[in-house]
């Protein structure tokens, strides 16, 4: 099956990709990985009036580097780069071991973290972990002016971005979360090449008697998009966390299911499966129990 579209561009600066936008205005869909654009070019007439440019050779948006404070993260940069990064897996872990569960080592490797990002669906593995580590997307107009947004900003609703006029992510800017435990769970329907169902993705940060000094936890894939907690999260801020109240912790995060995404035929079935998942996940960054 050809896919449906009105011409192809290759771009191999970001100058030029912007361009090609400011040429075509309205008529242009960037083409990162291709793992989700090339297979909805085949199934719709979606891109059918527009233009593919293809920024796979824009080598600038490829690198993973750090500040101060923050990773850098290319927008072309793969997921199993992402994964493999000594920077994130030492700075942003809990991005490292979400890259990880992205679909197959093809998907990994070919992937991106700024598509995932555009293509803005509920189900992708990393924006969970992204959501918990608050970080933010920088963006390129056309005019040549950038903007930082937040994930909240940039998705927009499901499948949806609020990106126009040709903008397009150039980087994906992360704060490092230095002594921080982390742990991402994804629950799929089988262990490998699943689509996730729902993710769990917290970073834990404790003094020396196992006090918790800062929870970063959101849940992906039941949500339009994944919703990071702030106010529940501080409630186990100061406290070395009885059963109790990790019970109680769990159940506050899982009652915002009907709250935010309404009551549905699967929320009898999510609400008790992402209380019991929280609760785990929490153990195991306490050092408790370990999930197989």
């Amino acid at each position: 099956m050809s896919i449906k579209i009105k011409g192809f561009l290759r771009a191999v600066t970001v100058t030029q990709a912007l361009a090609y936008a400011a040429q075509y205005p309205g008529e242009t869909v960037y083409l990162a990985g291709g793992t989700d654009v090339m297979v909805q070019a085949r199934e719709d007439d979606r891109f059918a009036q527009k233009y593919l440019v293809d920024i796979t050779g824009i080598r600038e948006l490829t690198g993973i580097s750090q500040t101060a404070d923050t990773l850098q993260i290319g927008a072309l940069a793969t997921h199993a780069a992402v994964h493999e990064s000594s920077l994130v897996q030492k700075y942003a872990e809990l991005l490292s071991q979400a890259a990880l569960t992205v679909g197959s080592p093809q998907i990994r490797n070919r992937g991106t973290i700024g598509g995932n990002i555009a293509n803005a669906s509920p189900a992708a593995d990393d924006l969970s972990a992204l959501a918990a580590l608050g970080a933010k997307v920088l963006v390129k107009c056309v005019d040549g002016t950038e903007k930082l947004m937040t994930l909240t900003e940039v998705i927009s609703r499901p499948y949806r971005n609020s990106l126009t006029n040709g903008e397009l992510i150039t980087s994906v800017i992360v704060p490092k979360y230095d002594g921080y435990r982390a742990y991402f769970y994804k629950l799929g329907r089988r262990n490998s090449l699943s689509i996730s169902r729902m993710t769990i993705a917290a970073c834990l940060k404790t003094d020396a008697q196992n006090r918790v000094e800062d929870l970063k936890l959101a849940v992906g894939s039941v949500f339009p998009q994944p919703v990071v907690f702030e106010e529940i999260n501080r409630t186990l801020v100061g406290k070395i966390p009885s059963e109790a109240e990790l019970s109680a912790f769990a159940k506050q995060v899982s009652d915002k299911i009907p709250e935010i995404a309404g009551i549905r035929p699967t929320t009898k079935y999510k609400q008790p499966v992402c209380q019991k998942l929280c609760e785990r996940v929490l153990r195991e960054l306490l050092g408790g129990e370990k999930i197989g």
